[in-house]
Formats: structure tokens, sequence, C-alpha cells
């Protein structure tokens, strides 16, 4: 078991399978404060906090609640009935015995806390989560292992929380192997096999800590099953919020080792060790997402897993979304080696459903011919569509090893990309660039047999190549310090103040002519001071430019040459006009001039965070920023582009954009947690009739006309009376994605219903496609299910009632309910 120093579904649609719940279990789960009557009566211990969650009973789970330390006598009723509210739930060293799965909703400051060397265990077979917990706040979850060495056991546990979920020093103890599965599709039916660990954040506000988890599952390599072979870490649409995985280690998994991509958190890998895991080792998508100092391996000859040779796909990092529209993941600091298997798409993978990606300061070697170490397919043709941009940005990676005919890096289709300070050393090609203009190679090593670059129609720019020198390998103790930084200078045209900041290290130096000034002053990651006309100050920094303010002219150098900053900040903005416009722009972080889109006016001027010009005449000013718009004001008639796409100007600083389109017309009610304003985004009009007070908007769309709203966080509140269809971003959507919950009716016969809610309900695809014939009236749908059919709704508050007439099923965020009344 792991310990630290504190001591003590799921399928290619992104889609879980539905979780079965007996009557049984739900029902002692949902009463069991009915149950603690007597276990409160013979507690011992007063209140007490852990990791941040207050608990105001503790109940030892021997000596109040009745469990059984030996083993002998299941201990799944006592569990049920003594979880209840702001309850620490410890377990005595020992083993306890589960037998079915243990299912507790709906509870606030629960924990479960072993003491010493504490085990749950299965029965021979067992193919179910032994435990979930979810649907409440304020989760723990520490120091207690689960035990599938009876034979064919493939137990997971499921915790989900809106906020505070904990989860620390677990470890899988035994080989994940259902007694059906076979390899390559063999034929013997290929089950569904329970994930490992499925750790949930329903609220988008919502924080989860998970570290220290470790499963060697040595499991069938090639049992992928469609998607429902067993996964080591399972995060998906449910998950809103943020989860945090730290030091975690997953191994020997047939369908991914963390398949945490196909969600709308964010999901935060920290440190840990994931390797010899089919499919990948890796697996992330969502918009501030990210892999961050993990090490990485693939090599059958060090797998533990019965047949190592039948992996089918032994990627290190998959970068994907499914259906999903986010983007921006990233690879930082990592250790990633290919080494012996039969096959590998590459050492990180950017697949063709996945936008912007970014690779910093990681190391990659690959053994296999044939295996590129960062591959970027081609996002346009694929079996789902995401929107642009599509760039690469490699910054301080890597690549080493035989990769034979292949290029070491290969992108396809992704216009823009940056490859910067990188580092190939192998038997082929350097990097391969297909279909992407304005893509760049510079400051890069490619000491390599092949071709240095390989272009295919694709015009880019090159600078400072260099064709000698030895490339950091994984974990290479012997690999120069000074390997992935990177120096920037700071000229004054003629004088400017100065502010910057980065996501690394930052040290002052005297490189590229600069003066080592003692009025400037450096602390930690951040760094301000000043310098006069043709004076230069510089820095050596790992990381991102997160902060960059100018006050007066200046010229930026990236290790000694002249740059433009949008190659080096985040984000750009550019403004155009066709007569003449003027404009002023605030950015949170500071702005600077740059030549994105062809257009750098030095007649317009910044000072600090805001950038203030003119354009005119099929003019265009553009601007790089490494933060956020928070405020644009333009005076005439101009086009706005972020990023390269154009944007209504009314969506910078805000969360997103919500617009309803009447199909053929409806009333509506909306509200958000935080801001609401009228936009004209998505073609969308400004209606008179339409009002907006605070976070609350009222109005009306007729055939095809649009209203759109911005707000930052979460929608609270949809009431439609009429028929509508719902857009985020301009794009059409499933409303499952935007409002936190969902309730789904299911009948193998025949059944009617009516479901009323007291914040709106909005049909959804959740699990199936929305049926049109059925309706909806303010806050009450009606409709019918049958010969296994469903019906799914979205809805942002709660269900306040719900009639069934016929044999239905009823799940809520896609699990199984035995009685509709506990909506």
């Amino acid at each position: 078991m792991p310990r630290n120093d504190s001591g003590n579904g799921r399928r290619e649609n992104g889609q879980q399978s539905a979780l079965p719940i007996d009557r049984r279990s739900y029902l002692i789960a949902a009463g069991a404060a009915v149950g603690l009557g007597g276990v409160a009566a013979r507690e011992a211990s007063a209140a007490t906090e852990r990791r941040g969650i207050r608990f105001d009973r503790v109940v030892d789970m021997v000596e109040d609640a009745g469990c059984d330390p030996t083993g002998g006598t299941p201990c799944d009723e006592a569990l049920r009935a003594a979880a209840a509210d702001n309850t620490l739930l410890k377990f005595p060293a020992g083993t306890y015995k589960l037998t079915e799965q243990n299912v507790v909703l709906g509870k606030t400051n629960l924990g479960f806390l072993g003491e010493g060397n504490v085990q749950f265990t299965v029965p021979a077979g067992f193919n179910e989560k032994a435990l979930v917990v979810d649907n409440g706040t304020g989760l723990l979850f520490e120091n207690i292992d689960l035990d599938l060495t009876a034979d064919g056991a493939t137990p997971g546990l499921h915790f989900g929380a809106d906020d505070d979920l904990e989860v620390h020093d677990i470890e899988f103890v035994g080989q994940g192997i259902h007694p059906d599965s076979d390899p390559r599709d063999g034929g013997n039916g290929n089950p569904d096999v329970t994930n490992a660990f499925t750790p949930i954040v329903r609220s988008p506000d919502g924080t989860g800590n998970v570290s220290n988890v470790v499963a060697k599952n040595d499991g069938l390599m090639g049992a992928y099953n469609a998607g429902d072979g067993r996964v080591g870490v399972w995060i998906g649409v449910t998950t809103q919020g943020t989860v945090t995985l730290k030091n975690c280690r997953f191994e020997g998994f047939p369908n991914n080792g963390l398949y945490c991509s196909r969600t709308n958190g964010v999901v935060r890998i920290e440190g840990g060790e994931f390797s010899n895991n089919d499919i990948s080792q890796v697996r992330i998508g969502s918009e501030g997402s990210y892999v961050d100092g993990g090490t990485l391996t693939v090599d059958a000859g060090a797998s533990t897993s019965p047949n190592p040779n039948d992996m089918l796909n032994g990627r290190g990092v998959r970068l994907e979304v499914g259906s999903l529209d986010t983007a921006g993941p990233e690879v930082r600091n990592c250790d990633i080696t290919i080494a012996d298997v039969p096959h590998s798409g590459g050492g990180v993978v950017a697949s063709g459903d996945i936008g912007s990606f970014t690779a910093l300061d990681t190391r990659i070697n690959v053994s296999p011919a044939g295996v590129r170490g960062v591959l970027a397919k081609d996002p346009t043709g694929g079996s789902y569509t995401t929107d642009p941009p599509y760039d690469g940005t490699l910054r301080n990676v890597s690549v080493t090893g035989a990769v034979g005919d292949t290029a070491a890096i290969e992108l396809r289709k992704r216009p823009q990309s940056v490859i910067d300070g990188c580092c190939v050393q192998t038997d082929g090609d350097g990097v391969e660039i297909v279909d992407s203009d304005g893509a760049a190679v510079r400051n890069t090593t490619l000491n390599v047999a092949g071709q240095p670059v390989v272009t295919d129609n694709a015009t880019i720019d090159t600078a400072a190549i260099s064709n000698g020198g030895r490339c950091p390998m994984p974990n290479d103790a012997t690999a120069s310090p000074d390997s992935f930084e990177n120096t920037l200078t700071i000229e004054a045209a003629p004088g400017a103040d100065y502010e910057l900041a980065v996501s690394g290290t930052l040290e002052s130096n005297a490189s590229f002519g600069a003066t080592d000034d003692p009025n400037d002053e450096l602390t930690g990651s951040s760094a301000s001071g000043q310098v006069g006309g043709g004076g230069r100050d510089s820095y050596t920094y790992t990381g991102t430019i997160t902060k960059l303010l100018l006050h007066g002219g200046v010229n930026l150098y990236h290790d000694g040459q002249p740059v433009d900053p949008a190659d080096y900040l985040s984000n750009t903005v550019t403004i155009e006009s066709q007569s003449s416009a003027t404009y002023e722009i605030t950015a949170s972080d500071g702005i600077a001039k740059s030549e994105a889109m062809g257009a750098a006016d030095p007649n317009d001027s910044i000072s600090g965070r805001t950038a203030t010009g003119q354009v005119g005449k099929g003019g265009r000013d553009s601007y790089a920023y490494p933060g956020e718009i928070t405020d644009i004001a333009i005076d005439g008639d101009a086009t706005v582009y972020h990023n390269g796409a154009v944007i209504d100007p009314d969506e910078f600083g805000v969360g997103g954009t919500l617009t309803i389109e009447g199909a053929p017309g409806a009333d509506y009610e909306i509200e958000a947690n935080e801001s609401l304003e009228r936009t004209t985004a998505a073609n969308a009009t400004v209606d008179p009739n339409d009002s907006v007070s605070g976070q609350r908007a009222t109005g009306q769309v007729g055939g095809g006309g649009r209203d759109s709203y911005a707000f930052t966080s979460e929608i609270t509140r949809l009431v439609l009376d009429g028929g509508a269809n719902l857009y985020y971003g301009g794009k059409p959507v499933d409303p499952a994605d935007y409002l936190p919950n969902t309730v789904t009716i299911e009948s193998q016969s025949s059944a009617t219903y009516e479901i009323t809610t007291s914040d709106g309900i909005v049909k959804s695809a959740v699990v199936g496609p929305a049926d049109p014939n059925d309706s909806i009236n303010g806050r009450t749908a009606v409709g019918q299910v049958g010969k296994g059919g469903r019906d799914s709704y979205a809805y942002p508050g709660k269900i306040t009632n719900i009639d069934i007439d016929g044999d239905a099923t009823v799940y809520r965020n896609e699990t199984v309910l035995e009685t509709p009344e506990q909506l």
C-alpha cells in the first residue's frame, strides 16, 4: 500500500455504461441516518478535520459499527448504515469483506480512513464497482487498499463529489483480468470490464485531489474490447471541475492507463509513473489539462502482463477529445520511452480531433523503427470535427532514438505551429511539416542521418538550425542543465519600463550585450526593471511567458534573434477595417505589438496593459498577449480576430456564449451564477423586447431568430416555452454538456412520463438521440418511450415531480435509480 508523510461507459463516444443500483443498496444508503442511532450512541471520538474536510463524528468501524476485521463476515451493510453526513469512518488494521456493490449518495463531509494496513476484499468473479460514493460534497477516502486477488475479480472504486474530493494512498492489489476477456477480439463475447478508479468532480468550480494511487493491473494486452476493456483511471463528461492526480502509478491496463480526455473538466497529472498500458499511458484533451513531470514507458520486455506482444498501440501521451470541442492540453517536463513494442503511434500523439496543443521541456526516446517522437495528425478529416486553431507548439522537446524511414517530429495540417529550442538526434529525418503554412522551426538542433527539415505543400520559416550536437534522453543525468533554457532580451527603443513573469524558472544574465542592472528586481519567476535607449536586459527562463507588461517602446529578442511576440505569447488579437476605426484594448497581463496576420503598426501605442490605435483602408493592427482581454472598445467599422479566427469582440472577457434559436419559436428565461450580457454573437439580434437584469434574462425568439448571451461560469436556470435549438460558441450543442444534471427514461416495453423541474428542462442526447416527438412546456417535459428506446433531458436545478405510467428504468446523471422518487 502506498503511504505518504501524512500517515494515516467509458466508451469511444465518451459515455459511461449505466451504473446498476439494486433496491436494497439504494434504500440503505438513502436512509443511513436511521441506522446510525446505535452507532452514534457508542461513539468515543469527537469532531475532527482531515485534508480540509471537517467531520462532526468519528465512527470506529469495528467497535462502533460491528465490522469484522478478519474478513470472515461481510461488512457491506454496516458500511452503508454508518455512512452519514459529517462522519469519518475509521477502519482499524485488518481485512474487510465486501460482497456486493455498495452505493452511498448525497452525503456531505463523509470520510473513509484506514488506520494501518487496511484492505477491502471482493469475491471471485466480482466485476462491479465495490464502492460508489457520489452526489454529495466533501468526500475523503484514504489509506485503504482494494484486494482483487480473488479469481477473476475486476472490482473498481467510484468517488464523486460536487467539491472537496480527497483520495489518497490506495493500492489495487492483484491482477485485473476478467475470465471472459479475449485479446484482439478473438471471440468470447468480450465483456464490459469495470474500470479500476473513477474520480468525479461535478461542480465547475469544484476540486478533487488524488495522490499516491497505485494499480499494477498486469492485464491482457489487446483486450481493448471495443472500448469496454478495463481502464486504470476514467474521467469523462460527468466531471466539470478540476481533478489533480499526483504521484500515481498505473501499469498493465488494456484500455488506457489514464483515460482522462473526454471531459469538459480540467485534469492535472503531476508526477507519477505510467507504463505498459495498451492504447496510451496518459490520455488528456480538455482546455487547461496537462501532464507534468510524468515518467511514461512502453517496453514489452519489462512488462509483467501475460501477453505483452499482443499490445494494440503502445502510445505515450494521446491528446484527443472525441466529440467535445475543447483544446489546449499540455505535456510538460516528461520522460517518455517507447522501447520494445509491436506497434506504437508515437511518444506524443495529437489525434485528428484535437485543436491546439503544447509540449514543453520533454525528453522522448523511441527504439522501434517507424515510431515518431511527436505526431500531430490531420485535424480536418477525422470522425469528429473540432474548431481551429490547429497549431502545435513544441519548445525544448528532445527526440532521440531510431525512427527509421520516418521523421522524429511530424505535423500534418497544423498551420502556424512552432518548433523552437528543440533537439532531434535520430537515424531518420528530423522534422516533417505537411500542409501547414506559416509553421516555424528555429533555434533547434537537428542531428539526423536523413533530411533535417522535410516540407510537403507547406511554406515555413526556419532560423538558427544546428546540425550537430548531443540531445538529452529520458532520465539522462549527463544532459546539459541548460538544454531546455531560453533567453529573452528586452531592448529599449527608445526606452521602457517592464514587468516579466514565466511559468518556470527565471534568472537575469548579461548575454547578448545586456547589462545586469542592480536597479532591476527579480523575485522567483517574476522580474521588473527598465531599459534606456538602446540598452538591453536579458533573462534566461524555462516554461512559458505568463506576463509581459511594457511601458514604452521595445524590441524583443529570443536567444539573440529578433522575434515577433506572438511566437512566445499565448494569444493574438487583430483589428481590421475596410473604412476606418479606432480602438483601445486592455489585457490582464500585458500586450505587445505583433506581426501576426501580417501587421504591426509603429504609429500605434502601448502603455502597460493597454494598446490604442487606428486602422483603415484594409489595414490590420495585431497584438500578442499572455493572459486575457479584459476590455475592448472599437469606434468605427472593424473586424476582430482572436488567434486568427473572426470573433465578436463582445465575447472577450466572458466564459462562453449561449445562443437560443427559435424552432419555430420560444419564450425563455435564463440565469447564470455570475455575469450575463446580451451579445450579437452567432448572428443574434439585440431585441428591445428582451430584458437583462443582473444575472437573469427573459425574452422570445421567432422562427429562425436568435438571441445570444455571454456568461461566465455556469447556467443555473433555463426555461423554454416552445421549440428552440441551443448553440454554445456558435456551435450546436447537447445541453447536457453545459447543464449540471441529466435524467433519462428507458423502457423495453412501453411507458409515458411527465417530468417537472425547478429551473427548466431541455432535450438532450446524453444517453442516445433526443426524440423530437416529445414536448417541453416551461419546466415540464412530456413524452413516451418503448421497445428499448430512451428519452434524455438536461436540467440546471432539481426535479420537483416525476410521473411514469408503465415499465421504465430511470437514470440520473447516467446512473440507474431503483425508484424515480429519489430524483
